[in-house]
């Protein structure tokens, strides 16, 4: 007699997703691709000299790319890098031309002081 042969591999369909979560797991029935938005980025770059705690246009080094400090209205955020380290917006104000940092310390002499301007928009 013959033995009748069993197939155990089985096609599974990915789990539906919970009801009253499509903000989690979008419908499958209506598909929508996602928008991507397009970014610029731009950059102010200047070397800390071991006491200033204000920065202007004129202190940006060009050698970098470098860009006048822009007006933070005109951007959609705005990251300021000591030393390659990502500061608090609490640390720092800036306003069209000038970054004024508010922490007690100042960043040491030949330290690299970066303003990363992002703006987002739609393509």
């Amino acid at each position: 007699m013959r033995k009748k042969f069993v197939n155990f591999h089985r096609v599974c369909s990915p789990p539906s997703p919970p009801r009253g979560c499509s903000d989690i797991f979008p419908s499958k029935e209506n598909p929508t691709r996602p928008q991507i938005l397009k970014t610029d980025t731009l950059q102010y770059v200047a070397i800390s000299d071991g006491s200033k705690r204000i920065y202007t246009n004129r202190d940006g080094l060009t050698e970098y790319g470098n860009v006048e400090i822009l007006n933070p209205n005109d951007v959609s955020y705005i990251n300021l890098f000591i030393n390659a380290m990502l500061q608090p917006p609490i640390l720092y104000h800036v306003q069209e031309g000038l970054l004024v940092l508010k922490s007690e310390d100042v960043p040491k002499k030949g330290v690299p002081v970066i303003l990363q301007f992002v703006t987002i928009f739609q393509s």
